[in-house]
């Protein structure tokens, strides 16, 4: 019970979204196995002492052929140690980068029975003609049976467009409970369906995403001082993203710019006419700026701001302003002159970002990747910032990875963190119970034969590693050591007795078996109604279970093959009160 509730342990030594999500489960479970564990040392035995009075073996033929012939393979196998171990090692490499080899995820894919259609109009649409398109693509949507009813909100593009005419228009599909394609295929549907039509379609499969917790896609941040150049940087990292297999709809951050004028002072012509930067700023200024009067028009509906503009404001051009003259008096002669401003500075159109972003006071412009249907996130994150990695960039600006790739790491690095402190719990608390510390440290054996059996049912199941299959990882290390526990502790029992090594090994491997596979059955039969359930909750809970399952089927397996061995060989043929002496 120690050991398992251990597990959760370190869960407070997380940080971020790790801790956020799975606290309340740890604790669950730690309270739970708590009341569990005065249940069977209080409420068992007085149910028992009334109810077992009267008992009578119970003789199984079947399992007693099986126990018999367990022990006849654990006394060959004895000999093959070496081998033993060899493969062990060598499947749990395997399983490893067969795993890893299908990508990382935060959470897996959900199925849910909400879905939202995004409609973007042609830019020279009408409010009535994206509303007119929406009603269309509505009937179309409607031709499919799983649909069962469609709301629509108009408006539902980015502030830039609101007030336009071709704002987006965005539809909430509500599907049947008994549906009989997933999400993705209504998705193609739709899709195809629509393809005909003007604007822009865009389906999807499920509303139920993580996005706001984790951002979407792949996100990289260039950070530095001169905007100009990160601009120049975020066109080239973007390029190199575009090249990379499984990104799309890549974007460099600079799509939303508007017009900017600039007017550049050169400061040495200025001054050759006694002018500085200010005047000059000072002098453009009074050509375009909006004096607000201290007065406003109340009505019975709202204030309104009363604006005053002079002739010269409201007749200021790029033009006017290219022609904008200050008055020079030489030193000299005292003669005056009308000096043009183009004669002092430099004047550019140009195309400027509609918002400058900054974090840590540190200006910085993000390029943005949707990941393409396919391929997965961990996997195309890791070939970007490999790809990326090779761009130099100019001295004081940096290129940082960012949004659901980096979280995933993020997350990952935390649930390693809580695996190898939830390792380390569980020795210490065997050492403690065992008063040995080699004994502890053969149980621990049993872990890597968990993690194998997790690694292989995620790659047989064709499901990533994600935060919750992690989850399931860190379960495995509480739970499979109890049956090393239940193994190594009856061996030393028999040994203390005076049986020969070998002898209680074969005897402890047989008697233990029935108590091993019940503790591992009912383990896994509790978690088959997560991995094989389809109902709407199962969808993110199923990788939890299904390495669990695969783990408690090939540890149990082989634990009761590999530990046998690892302890003939860490011990030797002298008896246990030699050993322990």
């Amino acid at each position: 019970t120690l050991t398992t509730i251990s597990v959760f342990a370190p869960i407070v030594f997380t940080e971020g979204i790790t801790r956020q999500l799975f606290v309340d489960m740890g604790l669950t479970i730690a309270y739970a196995l708590l009341a569990s564990l005065i249940v069977a040392l209080t409420f068992v035995p007085m149910m028992g002492a009334k109810m077992l009075k009267k008992t009578k073996e119970i003789r199984h033929p079947w399992f007693e052929k099986f126990q018999n012939a367990y022990g006849t393979v654990l006394e060959k196998v004895l000999h093959m140690k070496p081998l033993v171990l060899l493969v062990m090692v060598v499947l749990l490499v395997v399983s490893a980068y067969a795993s890893v080899s299908k990508g990382t995820a935060f959470f897996p894919d959900m199925e849910s029975t909400q879905m939202t259609v995004t409609i973007t109009p042609p830019e020279d649409y009408e409010f009535a003609e994206s509303c007119e398109l929406a009603d269309k693509v509505t009937e179309k949507i409607q031709e499919i049976e799983d649909v069962e009813s469609i709301g629509a909100m108009a408006g539902g593009g980015t502030m830039l467009s609101m007030g336009s005419g071709n704002e987006q228009v965005t539809l909430y599909l509500i599907l049947k409970e008994d549906k009989e394609h997933s999400n993705e295929e209504i998705a193609a549907m739709v899709t195809d369906l629509t393809k005909d039509m003007e604007g822009e379609v865009t389906a999807n499969a499920s509303s139920m995403d993580m996005t706001a917790l984790m951002g979407d896609g792949l996100s990289i941040q260039i950070k530095g001082r001169d905007l100009d150049t990160l601009q120049s940087i975020a066109k080239d990292v973007s390029e190199i993203v575009k090249n990379v297999k499984g990104t799309a709809e890549v974007s460099d951050g600079v799509e939303e710019t508007t017009p900017e004028f600039r007017i550049t002072v050169d400061k040495e012509k200025a001054a050759k006419y006694g002018m500085t930067v200010a005047q000059v700023y000072q002098l453009v200024y009074a050509q375009m700026e909006d004096t607000t009067a201290d007065a406003a028009i109340s009505t019975d509906i709202k204030d309104y701001d009363v604006y005053l503009e002079s002739v010269e404001q409201s007749t200021a051009s790029i033009d006017s302003i290219k022609n904008l003259t200050f008055t020079y008096t030489d030193k000299e002669t005292g003669d005056e002159s009308e000096i043009p401003l183009s004669e002092v500075a430099a004047f550019e159109e140009t195309e400027g970002l509609s918002s400058i972003s900054r974090e840590g006071q540190e200006r910085y412009i993000t390029v943005t990747a949707a990941i393409a249907d396919g391929y997965n996130v961990g996997l195309v994150g890791s070939d970007v910032e490999e790809a990326v990695s090779e761009y130099q960039c100019p001295e004081g600006y940096s290129i940082e990875m960012e949004g659901e790739d980096e979280m995933i790491n993020e997350a990952m690095e935390q649930l390693l963190l809580m695996l190898v402190l939830a390792i380390a719990f569980i020795y210490l608390i065997m050492v403690a119970q065992f008063q040995s510390l080699k004994a502890p440290f053969i149980i621990l054996f049993t872990i890597p034969l968990a993690l194998t059996g997790g690694f292989l049912a995620l790659f047989f199941t064709n499901n990533e590693i994600s935060i919750i299959a992690m989850i399931g990882f860190i379960m495995l290390v509480g739970v499979i050591v109890n049956n090393g526990i239940v193994m190594v502790d009856y061996i030393n029992q028999l040994r203390r007795e005076g049986m020969e090594k070998k002898e209680a090994i074969v005897t402890a491997g047989k008697t233990r078996l029935r108590p091993i596979l019940m503790t591992a059955m009912t383990t896994i039969l509790a978690m088959s109604t997560t991995a094989f359930g389809h109902d709407m909750g199962s969808d993110m809970s199923r990788p939890m279970a299904i390495v669990t399952i695969g783990g408690m089927i090939y540890g149990t397996l082989m634990t009761l093959v590999v530990v046998p061995c690892i302890y003939d060989l860490f011990y030797s043929n002298k008896s246990m009160v030699e050993e322990e002496i």
